[in-house]
């Protein structure tokens, strides 16, 4: 009776354990498959998914052509300096020609020289001697004479009075005319430059109209009256268009 009951004891407790342990485990899968599931729904943060990205692309669109109103826009300064280059032409070269002293007796300004340059004759003295009184000078000068300071406009051949004058170039006698200031003058034309004899008597061996030949005697030295008070001489002045010339500048050096 005894046994019996030990033996029913012992077999009611082993299926007491095998009861919990099938409900044990029952409890683990239940909580595994809640876990899953609760993952899977997105309780917790997966690293390694990405999100997507997306690009809008925008069809172009047309100019406008209407002008914007409201809208101020506002210039700025370049950040970097523009280098500008100015190109400087190089003087032009003139070309002397021979026998004559550009370099040694021109000092006047560009605009007197190339209106010297025009005279393409060179000339000879209009008197035998080829003395010098008086200079060129546009300058003014002190005139004993008329006790004032002008310029000097041409030049002063010293020679005696009644010499020969004598033509420096070829030419056509333009005019004859006295004057106040210069005493009878002879006008003679070559090409695009004019001579003026002034101070010449009133023994003249030409006429207006008159060709005359480079060396032809064409008068006699009289007196100039705005310079009586110097020694006798023959006062020339060469003028190209309305611009005066220094004539010693157009005169032959060898002569």
């Amino acid at each position: 009776m005894r046994r019996y009951s030990y033996k029913n004891n012992k077999k009611s407790r082993k299926e007491k354990i095998g009861f919990l342990t099938a409900f044990s485990i029952c409890i683990v899968a239940v909580g595994l498959a809640l876990w899953s599931t609760y993952s899977s729904i997105g309780g917790f943060e997966n690293s390694n998914v990405t999100e997507p990205t997306y690009i809008a692309v925008y069809p172009p669109t047309e100019p406008v052509a209407n002008e914007v109103k409201g809208v101020v826009v506002t210039e700025t300064e370049p950040t970097e300096t523009e280098i500008v280059t100015t190109c400087v032409p190089e003087p032009e070269t003139t070309v002397v020609p021979v026998g004559t002293e550009y370099e040694e007796l021109y000092t006047g300004d560009s605009e007197s020289l190339q209106t010297m340059l025009q005279v393409s004759a060179s000339l000879d003295y209009p008197v035998h001697s080829g003395k010098i009184l008086q200079e060129y000078s546009e300058d003014v000068v002190y005139n004993s004479t008329m006790g004032d300071y002008r310029a000097h406009t041409g030049v002063d051949f010293k020679a005696d009075e009644g010499e020969n004058v004598l033509a420096m170039c070829d030419g056509v006698v333009e005019e004859i005319y006295a004057d106040s200031m210069y005493g009878n003058v002879i006008k003679v034309r070559n090409g695009n430059f004019t001579v003026y004899y002034c101070g010449v008597s009133d023994t003249m061996y030409c006429v207006e109209g008159s060709q005359v030949t480079r060396g032809d005697i064409i008068g006699k030295v009289g007196k100039v009256p705005f310079e009586a008070q110097e020694d006798m001489h023959l006062h020339v002045e060469i003028k190209v268009g309305d611009k005066y010339i220094d004539p010693l500048l157009i005169i032959s050096v060898d002569e």
